[in-house]
């Protein structure tokens, strides 16, 4: 994947990932955020692409018509989501992203069937017929993917174009941050300033007519998706202080895992050991959900047995720690002195799972000093233990 130039964007790639991750699952779609020259920047981890767009992108040509498929999104009138047909006879879906300096990217979702009576079986392989490609498996392939219902297509164009100015604002606003030192900026009054820049009920809007709407077809556990992503997103983009309480953290977490229940079903457990005297504790705000993203992740989503996440605190002396366990698929000696090297960089590293861990650890530096930050023990096929140590202040 290409990494994106813009910096503003850069630093809120892990707020991006995970709400391309949320909308991805409940609208079944393969949601990415692609470059201006038409690469994929960030794409669902837990959503596939199809068989159907993997095989064209194999060859060559369809490679190359894919990818300027992508760079069309970028171009196009920023101001409104777009719906138009691919070179494969499929739709796409795209939400152009411009700010001060001119086009930066788009969010868009291929892939899509919608039942408009003309776009069939045979429409598609007049399509892609200068490929060459075998017949029997394409049309396999095509069939394999869902028909979806234009006015959900274009309500997803209006929760993506709405997301896509509350992440333009967000950015525009940290820009004005960059003049000095991030980790010290985001400590004084600035942040709350501009914070409140950020104006989401656009986005929350069009969070709760997707609620009435599930309500209407009588979807029973969308409602409680929706729910939990508007507070998950509320949560990240009213920040008003770079502390909060261990007790409101854990109501961030606890809305996370709603969402990711829904693809997990019962294949992994959660414990929590937190004792009621520490819940009032401080830590840095938004500490905990990057540590819990990359337990799911790369802990338990590749874990085939049963997967369990405890998040356990206690006090040592003057400090507090926090935990964060899985018992997945670990890392590798390798693997773990890499996440290391990568988290104690002054640049945020490349890496996209790595950013969020980056950012609490570069944080917890710049409050606390030398002594605290994120600590991580991992063996291959043994589990991830990650440690966020901080001073205990109520």
């Amino acid at each position: 994947m290409e990494m994106i130039e813009n910096t503003s964007f850069q630093q809120n790639l892990d707020i991006i990932q995970s709400v391309l991750e949320s909308l991805s699952i409940l609208y079944e779609s393969w949601i990415k955020y692609v470059s201006c020259s038409g690469a994929y920047i960030s794409t669902p981890i837990n959503k596939q692409q199809s068989n159907f767009c993997r095989l064209i992108r194999n060859h060559p040509l369809g490679y190359q018509r894919c990818r300027e498929t992508a760079q069309k999104c970028v171009y196009l009138n920023p101001k409104k989501h777009h719906l138009f047909s691919c070179h494969a006879g499929l739709y796409v879906l795209a939400v152009p992203l411009q700010d001060e300096q001119g086009y930066i990217g788009a969010l868009a979702t291929g892939e899509i069937r919608i039942n408009t009576g003309a776009q069939d079986a045979r429409h598609v392989l007049q399509k892609v017929a200068d490929l060459n490609l075998n017949e029997e498996r394409l049309l396999a392939y095509y069939e394999e993917i869902p028909v979806k219902k234009r006015e959900k297509v274009l309500l997803l164009g209006e929760t993506l174009y709405a997301i896509s100015n509350c992440f333009l604002r967000l950015g525009a606003a940290k820009a004005k941050i960059q003049q000095a030192e991030i980790e010290r900026a985001l400590l004084n009054s600035e942040l709350r300033a501009l914070s409140f820049q950020i104006n989401p009920h656009f986005l929350f809007n069009t969070l709760n007519t997707i609620q009435m709407l599930s309500y209407i077809e009588g979807a029973k556990k969308t409602p409680d998706i929706i729910n939990a992503l508007s507070r998950l997103l509320r949560s990240r983009l009213n920040v008003s202080d770079s502390l909060t309480s261990v007790k409101d953290e854990m109501d961030v977490i606890k809305n996370l895992l709603i969402i990711h229940k829904t693809r997990f079903e019962d294949r992994f457990q959660f414990v929590m050991d937190i004792p009621c005297e520490l819940l009032d504790a401080r830590i840095p705000t938004l500490s905990l959900q990057p540590l819990v993203e990359n337990a799911l992740t790369h802990g338990l989503e590749p874990y085939e047995g049963i997967g369990r996440l405890e998040l356990q605190a206690e006090v040592q002396g003057e400090d507090l720690i926090l935990y964060v366990r899985d018992n997945g698929v670990g890392m590798t000696s390798q693997e773990h002195a890499k996440i290391i090297e990568n988290i104690n960089r002054k640049e945020i590293s490349d890496e996209v799972s790595e950013i969020g861990i980056a950012n609490v650890h570069k944080r917890c530096l710049a409050l606390f000093g030398e002594d605290y930050g994120i600590s991580i023990k991992s063996a291959k096929n043994g589990g991830t233990e990650v440690t966020l140590r901080t001073p205990f202040t109520t």
